[in-house]
């Protein structure tokens, strides 16, 4: 299939490009530097080095992923060189389906690299319990990576200016990172009239709004294997569509919906 070529074209240049060999190299030595300094942080065993690592692929993941991925077809698009490409036996759906699947490439084999690194560096220092959800924990991280890439190809589709591409890559970041909560907690605050000050017994939709968050759902996904308490607000008897099936399906949307809006987009535009 043309998006294969497409796919294998974009992991070919990213290979020869420094810039990968030094996002591999950051990688290492951010997941390296945790997986020794977490005995100075928490207690040493490996499922509480397990849930700090995954606090540190929550903040640092989306910034590799948006960055690799925001201009990802924009740049072709203003170079010309996007004519070139879809003058062969290209359509603009294989290019869609080429380029998320290149750069998700680009994103995972450093990712999964250094994070299995950090693992059997967390074996040694902190025992093997738990080690047999390992697997889980690499399988969720690279899923969450994912659906920035998809956020970020999905932006790139949807526009060809550059200072929009940055603000919606630095606004989502910041949105789906940093702020999510606090937008959560003035959502509750609104619609209750101010009338507590500590969100503790929240509503079930609000749990469901609290999961879309990505991150929300890439802990909720670690809890199946691991006692991450990251996700929080999420004990007792809780809804059956805020398990953890719920947490899948929504990073599989983060995926899938920013690609559609983008690709309607790209695809009635004038190239």
């Amino acid at each position: 299939m043309s998006w294969r070529a497409l796919a294998y074209k974009d992991l070919h240049d990213a290979s020869r490009s420094r810039t990968l060999w030094l996002l591999v190299a950051l990688l290492i030595v951010v997941f390296g530097g945790y997986t020794v300094g977490h005995g100075y942080l928490g207690e040493e065993t490996f499922p509480a080095f397990v849930a700090g690592l995954a606090g540190v692929v929550g903040v640092f993941l989306p910034v590799l992923s948006l960055l690799i991925g925001y201009k990802s077809v924009v740049h072709e698009r203003t170079s010309g060189s996007l004519h070139l490409t879809l003058s062969f036996p290209h359509s603009r759906s294989d290019l869609v389906v080429g380029t998320l699947v290149g750069r998700s490439l680009v994103l995972l084999a450093p990712t999964l690299l250094a994070l299995a690194l950090a693992g059997v560096g967390g074996v040694v220092l902190y025992g093997t319990e738990g080690t047999v959800a390992y697997p889980l924990f690499l399988a969720a991280s690279a899923l969450y990576g994912l659906a920035f890439v998809g956020v970020a190809v999905g932006l790139s589709l949807s526009t060809t200016a550059d200072r929009w591409i940055t603000f919606g890559a630095l606004g989502g970041y910041l949105l789906l990172v940093q702020l999510w909560d606090n937008l959560h907690s003035l959502t509750l605050l609104v619609l209750h009239r101010f009338e507590f000050a500590v969100l503790t017994d929240i509503p079930d939709w609000a749990l469901l709004f609290r999961l879309i968050k990505p991150s929300e759902s890439y802990y909720r996904l670690l809890r199946a294997g691991f006692d991450v308490s990251l996700a929080g607000r999420y004990v007792g008897d809780v809804p059956v569509y805020v398990g953890w099936w719920m947490a899948l399906v929504i990073l599989v949307g983060w995926i899938a919906v920013p690609l559609a809006v983008g690709y309607r987009r790209f695809r009635a535009a004038d190239l």
